[in-house]
Formats: structure tokens, C-alpha cells, sequence
């Protein structure tokens, strides 16, 4: 029978079919804690008996070669993708994410530094193959020129069963977190129902017109939010008609603020700048696949962003209500400045979607300066300031978005911008650098600062601070990181220190002056500014709130967290597959809490809460 079947003249079959499911099984041995042989032989060989067969069903030898090598370097680059992308994002990537890999160019560097020596091992058999290919050649052995259908359909049927197996079995499975998903349902079937889930998501009815007005009241009530009268609203009003600037830094996390390391002040301006200002703690990030560009959405319009790929590359071709545009009926000029390509993330298209007048990119900025990936924060106030001071001499009204950069990870500054000295055991380790990186940017604040006040515009000015997203990433650090950490922040370093940022609010001519330890979010930077604005969102749809005002939080976070994570007052819930088999820490102490069956509630809440936010940016028209 084996004789009939000839397969020493289809070793090409067995020899990358083998190759390939090897790299499965160290990939998932690295990514997962329980990784089984024979569990992922079962999820993600079907896949392999399919495709390959497809192969062999071939009579070109030539042909058959050079698809098995071209199938082979498929797998390993999208092994190699989900190895690195869950190292940054602790997600596991899907097939969504790589329309966006044209942005890996501008940050290479970042990219570079999360390979690990390890991974190179699933390109091994590139270099042994031509050895194996010369061997084989060399002893004579042969490929199958014939089709071998005593053979092939035997694969092909073994292939197509254990895939129509595993999508039948998994097609309804709502996996909260997308590692667990991954594990149980095989990569492979994870990608194809990340496809699936998305398309049934684009292809769920849009909202009337009726619900679109109905939904801020039903958010409201959703959140229980009892509206409070302008009249008795804190702060209410007391920037209206300042010029507002809006700094979102680059990788700052809150731990940073008023933090001392041998005596020295990492953020000192920052320090005397909050003394009379309004200093909220207790903010986290909630950016989805476009990272930055998804918290200057957030900050913009208070939507949560999209859960498959980044805001702006999905939705710029929208008509999007923002702060831009209620502030243009203020008779404010609207701008953003980031020296970076506009296009980069879709920029281009995202601004003007969110009624920006203008933007300010590396075609006005140019190469000068350069940390890192572009000009300088410091290179970055000066070119605007003039652009600013000329408005505000001209008597109008302006808001300024200024997205800096040079804290961006890999977070080297050069040594002639280097404002901190660090003690010896920080030297040469990314918390040492990233420390350095964001004292620069203190640094630069200041300077942007005193010229406001040089420039006579600070006394007609909010200004705005917050950090887009963490900059140090667990599964990016080294023990010595971990220990570092540990020692500046006083505990076990963990995903509530990394997603913490700090949001700031300084108000010229006021002296504000509080700490507001209220639990809050980057949805609701925009709501609480709008207040002191003077603004209403009565009529706007947006998911956040004036944490000034309504302090009763809820909100969730659904890429760096499985979907259906959520914050309120108290706690932080995590689900794994679902809510029972979730973790909820006590936000105050941290630790465990080990019945959190009481906010089930807020669980279904958060549900709610994000597919009104998807059925809303899907229902809003075409520009």
C-alpha cells in the first residue's frame, strides 16, 4: 500500500508540512501558558493539511517547490507578527491589523527592539533548506510529477474536515480575551473569525435618525447619569472664550508626576505647574489599533475608537461630530500640529473628517532637530508659537492640538537635551531611558510655557496636558526593569500602572489648585474641558463625562484589555472567556477581589455601552 502511495516522491509534502507545524508549536509554546502538542496539532494542522495538499495537487515540480517555500515564509511572517505584536499590545494580531503595515517604517526602531533573539528560530529552515534541496539533488531523489489522488484526497479530505470542525465548533464563541481565544480556537481559526466578526459588525443595521437623537439621554441613562442644571455645575464656564491648547504627550504615564529619583524631580515644571492647576490621578488610557492617532480622536470627539483597526484609517471618511466643530461655532480657528507625515495613521483624511481648519506636519516642520522618529518637542512649540501669536494678536480665537513625539519609545534623547542624571543602576535599561525621555519633555513644556507668558498669550489660555498611551510595556522590560519599577512606584509594576496617563488642566489668570482623585478616562478629558469651556454636550453623543461634575464612572477598554474590561469607582474587571471566569482588582489597593459578582451589571453595561458606540460611528454619513 505505501509502495502504491510513493511518498518518498512527495517528500516536499512532509518536509514543509512538518516545518511549519513545528513553528506552530513554538510559537504557541511561547505565547501560552497550558500549550499542548496535541492540542495544536489538532486546532492548526487542518489548516496545513489543506493548504499544502492544494499544493500537491499540482504536476509542476518547479511550481510545487516554489509555493511550499512561499507558504512557508506566509506562516513565519505571521507567526513572527502575532509573536511581536503580542510582546507590545499583549493582543494577538489579526489579518485587520496588516493594512497598517505601512506605518512600520516611521517606527522601525521600536519594532527592531521587540524581536527577540528567540524568534529568529522560526526562520532557521530557510538557511537549512537549500543544504536539505542540494542533498536530495544531489542523492537522486525524486518529486512527484503526477497528481496523486490516492494520496491527496485523503489530505484534503482529513484537512477540510478538521477546519469545518473547528469554525463549526467555534463560529458563535465570544472569547473576551483575544490570547485565550487564540489558544483555544487555533490561530488560524482566530484570524478567519476575526474576518467574520468584523464584516457582521459593518453589516448590522445603521441607527435612524430617531435613535441618533434619542442616544445621548439613553448613554445618560445607561450610565445613570443624572443631569445637573449649567447653573450648579462646578467650574462651569471659567476658561470661556480662551484660546485652548491641547498638548497630548507622547508615552507619558502618571506614575512620572511628582516622582523623585535620588533626590531629583523627574517632572519638576510639571510639579510647581500643578499647584495651580487641576490634577486628575486617576486617568486611563483607551486606545484601540491606531494608538495615537486613536487618543486624538478620543480627545476630539468622546466616541470610543474602533475595536478592529486604527479610528482614523476606518472612519475618516465620515462626517464626525467634534470639538472642533462645536468650538467653530464659537468663532474659534481650529489646528493641530504633529511633525510627523500627515498621512501616517491617515491623518489626512481623519483631520479634516474632524473639522480641523488646518494642519501643521513635517512639510512645515521640516528635519530639523531630530529625536527619535521627528523634530523635537522643544523645535515643535517654537515653529508654532509664532502661528498662534499671530491669531491671538489678530484678537482670534484659537484651538491648538499640538501631538508631540520625542518621548516615543525607544526614548533616546540625545546627551546635549538630556535634563536628568540617573543613578548608576539605571544606566543602559529602558526605565532609565524612558525616565530621561519624559524629564525632556517636562522640560520642553516649560519652555513652551514661559514663552506663552513672554508672548502675553498665557493669560488668554487653557492649556490642556494628557498622555496619549503607557510607554513602558511589560512584556517589553527586563527583570532589572521590573525591580527599577518597582522601587519608583512602590509595588509590584502592572497593567493599572502602565495604562495610568496624566491629565492636567491649567487655566491662565486662575489658580486651581486640586488634585480630583475621581476615577477617569480619555473619553472624558474632552467632556470636562467642554465644561469649563463653557460648552454643552446636552444634544452631543459621547460616551465620556465631566469628571468634575459626575464623578459615578463607568467605562471601558477593549484592545490592550479583553472586550468587556471595564473601570468604574471602585474596581477593574478583566473577563477571560466571559464575565465568571473574569479578575477584578480593587482599584485603591490592588489587590484581588475574589467575589465580584456584584458588578455583573456593569459588565453588561460596558456591552452596551461600546456596540452603541460602533452602531453610532457606522451609522454616521458619508462626507
Amino acid at each position: 500500500m505505501l509502495k502504491k502511495l510513493d511518498l518518498q516522491s512527495h517528500w516536499p509534502f512532509f518536509v514543509f508540512l512538518s516545518l511549519v507545524l513545528l513553528k506552530f508549536l513554538f510559537v504557541r509554546g511561547l505565547l501560552f501558558e497550558n500549550a499542548n502538542i496535541f492540542k495544536t496539532i489538532f486546532v492548526e494542522i487542518g489548516y496545513l493539511l489543506l493548504f499544502f495538499g492544494l499544493v500537491e495537487l499540482l504536476s509542476s515540480k518547479k511550481l510545487k517547490i516554489i509555493l511550499y517555500i512561499a507558504l512557508n515564509l506566509i506562516f513565519t511572517v505571521l507567526l513572527l507578527a502575532v509573536l511581536i505584536y503580542h510582546d507590545y499590545f499583549g493582543y494577538i494580531v489579526t489579518v485587520h491589523v496588516f493594512s497598517q503595515i505601512g506605518q512600520v517604517g516611521t517606527v522601525k526602531d521600536s519594532v527592531l527592539q521587540l524581536i527577540k533573539p528567540v524568534y529568529f528560530l522560526i526562520f532557521v529552515d530557510f538557511i537549512l533548506l537549500p543544504i536539505y534541496f542540494f542533498m536530495k539533488k544531489k542523492s537522486g531523489a525524486k518529486t512527484a510529477e503526477r497528481i496523486n489522488l490516492k494520496l491527496v484526497l485523503p489530505i484534503m479530505i482529513l484537512g477540510v474536515s478538521l477546519v469545518g470542525y473547528q469554525l463549526f465548533t467555534q463560529r458563535d464563541a465570544k472569547i473576551a480575551n483575544t490570547v485565550l481565544a487564540a489558544e483555544k480556537q487555533g490561530i488560524l481559526t482566530y484570524e478567519i473569525l476575526a474576518v467574520k466578526d468584523k464584516a457582521e459588525a459593518a453589516s448590522t443595521p445603521l441607527l435612524t435618525s430617531e435613535e441618533k437623537a434619542s442616544l445621548p439621554e439613553k448613554i445618560r441613562e445607561i450610565k445613570g447619569i443624572e443631569p445637573i442644571p449649567a447653573e450648579n455645575l462646578k467650574l462651569r464656564g471659567i476658561a470661556e472664550g480662551k484660546n485652548l491648547i491641547v498638548i497630548q504627550a507622547e508615552a507619558f504615564q502618571d506614575f512620572t508626576i511628582n516622582l523623585k529619583v535620588d533626590g531629583k524631580e523627574i517632572t519638576p515644571f510639571l510639579n510647581d505647574l500643578l499647584q495651580g492647576s487641576l490634577y486628575f490621578p486617576n486617568v486611563f488610557q483607551q486606545i484601540g489599533p491606531g494608538n495615537t492617532s486613536d487618543a486624538e480622536f478620543m480627545f476630539n470627539t468622546s466616541l470610543y475608537p474602533s475595536a478592529w483597526t486604527a479610528t482614523s484609517e476606518t472612519f475618516s471618511d465620515r462626517e464626525i461630530p467634534s470639538l472642533p466643530k462645536l468650538l467653530k461655532k464659537e468663532d474659534y480657528q481650529t489646528m493641530t500640529f504633529h511633525a510627523n507625515d500627515v498621512t501616517f495613521w491617515s491623518r489626512d483624511k481623519m483631520y479634516p473628517a474632524l473639522g480641523f481648519d488646518k494642519y501643521y506636519d513635517i512639510e512645515f516642520f521640516g528635519n530639523e532637530d531630530v529625536i527619535g522618529i521627528g523634530p523635537s518637542d522643544e523645535y515643535v512649540y517654537e515653529k508654532a508659537l509664532p502661528e498662534l501669536k499671530k491669531l491671538h494678536d489678530s484678537g482670534q480665537k484659537f484651538y491648538a492640538q499640538i501631538v508631540t513625539l520625542s518621548s516615543h519609545h525607544p526614548f533616546k534623547i540625545p546627551d546635549d537635551k538630556k535634563t536628568l542624571q540617573l543613578p548608576a543602576e539605571f544606566d543602559g535599561s529602558i526605565v532609565g531611558d524612558y525616565l530621561k525621555a519624559i524629564s525632556y519633555t517636562d522640560a520642553a513644556i516649560e519652555k513652551l510655557v514661559q514663552s506663552l507668558k513672554d508672548e502675553g498669550l498665557w493669560e488668554d489660555t487653557i492649556l490642556v496636558l494628557y498622555g496619549d498611551h503607557f510607554g513602558l510595556q511589560p512584556s517589553g522590560l527586563k527583570e532589572n526593569d521590573f525591580d527599577l519599577l518597582e522601587g519608583l512606584v512602590n509595588h509590584e509594576y502592572s497593567f493599572l500602572d502602565q495604562f495610568n496617563i496624566p491629565f492636567i488642566v491649567a487655566v491662565g489668570g486662575e489658580k486651581l489648585g486640586e488634585v480630583n482623585e475621581v476615577v477617569g478616562s480619555q473619553l472624558d478629558i474632552m467632556p470636562t474641558v467642554a465644561n469649563m469651556l463653557g460648552l454643552s454636550l446636552d444634544d452631543y453623543v459621547h460616551f465620556g463625562q465631566d469628571i468634575v461634575n459626575y464623578p459615578d464612572n463607568l467605562f471601558g477598554m477593549r484592545y490592550y484589555m479583553p472586550v468587556g474590561s471595564f473601570f468604574n469607582n471602585k474596581i477593574v474587571f478583566k473577563p477571560a472567556e466571559g464575565f465568571a471566569d473574569g479578575e477584578a482588582f480593587e482599584l485603591q489597593s490592588r489587590e484581588t477581589l475574589a467575589d465580584f459578582s456584584q458588578y455583573e451589571k456593569d459588565y453588561e453595561r460596558i456591552s452596551e455601552l461600546l456596540n452603541l458606540s460602533d452602531e453610532y460611528m457606522n451609522s454616521l454619513p458619508k462626507r
